[in-house]
């Protein structure tokens, strides 16, 4: 699957302005060296989460939970957005990475609301 051109023009400024590092990674430490996991939390992920007024207590694989529901959200098939998060059955990613939100809440209750039931026979 291609990437949205958005996110070309950005990696495409992060290789002009960066060095890549072993094996051309793209985000690499000072050294050239892989980003290790506490590294990236401690001087980017809480950074940003800090900056964005978020909860420090995010975790980065809580992006692909928001992803999920917002694709979902959006309409998109769930075996597309399962194939998409890389599962083989859609229940996988409906039951532990899509979420409620309050615009699918009340496209419920307005779906519901809009129902009606024949009158009934005197």
């Amino acid at each position: 699957m291609p990437l949205p051109p958005f996110v070309v023009q950005a990696l495409t400024g992060h290789r002009q302005s960066f060095e890549t590092g072993a094996e051309g990674l793209i985000f690499v430490a000072r050294t050239g060296e892989p980003l290790k996991r506490g590294t990236f939390r401690a001087r980017i992920w809480k950074p940003s989460l800090h900056r964005a007024g978020l909860p420090i207590g995010l975790r980065f694989h809580d992006l692909r939970h928001s992803y999920a529901t917002w694709l979902v959200s959006d309409g998109v098939p769930i075996n597309d957005v399962a194939k998409v998060m890389g599962h083989e059955q859609t229940s996988t990613t409906l039951d532990r990475y899509t979420h409620s939100t309050r615009e699918r809440d009340r496209r419920v209750l307005a779906s519901f609301a809009a129902f009606s039931l024949p009158p009934a026979e005197q």
